[in-house]
């Protein structure tokens, strides 16, 4: 008879439950992780309150921690001890379709098609008492950490990837525009890259949270003229690196004018309605600036965050604004939207 276990499922529009479902066993190099937190990501936030379609049941959920509970054939419980706590890097790098062999995993082919919990869920599957993962995915942290904070490595690890985009030399310019959860994180990574910080971001609260973090200069976008601030500060010149963390394509048009010749501008958020924006192709000419994007953790990224939340160079745990037992998953999605939360975080 086939174990199963529980799993949280968004199953209709601003539903979400506990299923019961089959308690996925690890294969060859497999390691089996009982995932004891998993915070909700503004992704499985758009598929609860209806903004995003897809399949239902989703069983969700890749920002997560665990522990190491069982092993499947090939590993040495030497490397892989059970009760070892754990983060996942959910996204899969298969290693050898093309994008993987130019250095390029976060955009592999087979992004998303780890077994998880089976063939018929659909999701990352993170949102559930265990996950099966390829050892490849694991990575172990100190056991003195939290689960919650521990559940931000991936979080930290996409703006890593993001950051190693903007190439910031120490005393850049650094315009952070959005002061949510990821725009915070830009915050910090700048800072930590020896840049002045700039963040725009119109909650009062949110602008607070940025200046104990060390941002040297906040602006409300409501009641101050960003363009105007900009190029005050910067001798009309405009910024080096921007990072857009927000969803509107306004916003993204907007970044374009602060950027100064020779900087980059990456547009870390996906973008809701995706409209298309303007460019000029002469002053793309002219100013030699790079407009790119990020998106997924790649390794590399992944294992510098789990670096710098293990050795304390980086603390999530400010951002975990709320925690909820999984039994009560519906209020912890309700909660998740709460504009005054950073990141809610669900506790297996």
């Amino acid at each position: 008879m086939k174990e199963v276990m529980l799993a949280a499922a968004v199953t209709a529009e601003r539903q979400a439950e506990l299923l019961s479902v089959e308690k996925p066993a690890p294969m060859r190099n497999e390691i089996l992780i009982r995932i004891r937190a998993c915070a909700l990501c503004t992704w499985e936030q758009r598929v609860f309150a209806g903004e995003k379609k897809v399949p239902y049941p989703l069983i969700g959920g890749h920002e997560v921690a665990g522990e190491i509970c069982e092993l499947g054939e090939g590993l040495d419980p030497v490397l892989y001890p059970i009760g070892a706590n754990a983060v996942i890097r959910v996204v899969k790098s298969c290693h050898s379709c093309y994008y993987c062999r130019r250095g390029m995993e976060n955009l592999c082919v087979e992004l998303n098609t780890f077994r998880m919990n089976g063939p018929e869920v659909y999701g990352m599957g993170g949102l559930a008492e265990y996950i099966a993962v390829d050892r490849t995915a694991v990575w172990q942290l100190n056991n003195s950490l939290s689960f919650e904070a521990m559940a931000l490595t991936e979080p930290l690890a996409c703006v890593m990837n993001s950051l190693d985009k903007g190439q910031i030399r120490m005393g850049d310019d650094v315009l952070v525009i959005g002061g949510g959860i990821m725009g915070q994180l830009h915050v910090i990574g700048a800072k930590l890259s020896g840049a002045r910080v700039i963040l725009s971001e119109p909650d009062g609260d949110r602008r607070k949270v940025a200046e104990k973090l060390g941002c040297q200069i906040t602006v409300d976008p409501n009641n101050q003229n960003l363009h105007k601030t900009v190029m005050e500060l910067t001798s009309g010149r405009g910024v080096e690196v921007i990072f857009n963390t927000t969803a509107i394509p306004a916003i993204a048009q907007e970044a374009i004018g602060l950027l100064g010749y020779g900087g980059k501008c990456i547009m870390y958020s996906s973008q809701h309605p995706d409209k298309p924006i303007e460019v000029s192709p002469n002053w793309l000419h002219n100013s030699e600036a790079v407009l790119t994007g990020a998106v997924s953790p790649s390794i590399a990224s992944f294992d510098k965050a789990v670096n710098l939340i293990n050795k304390g160079i980086v603390d999530t745990s400010p951002f975990v604004s709320a925690v909820f037992n999984y039994h009560d998953i519906q209020k912890a999605f309700e909660a998740s939207l709460q504009k005054e939360n950073f990141r809610v975080v669900v506790k297996f």
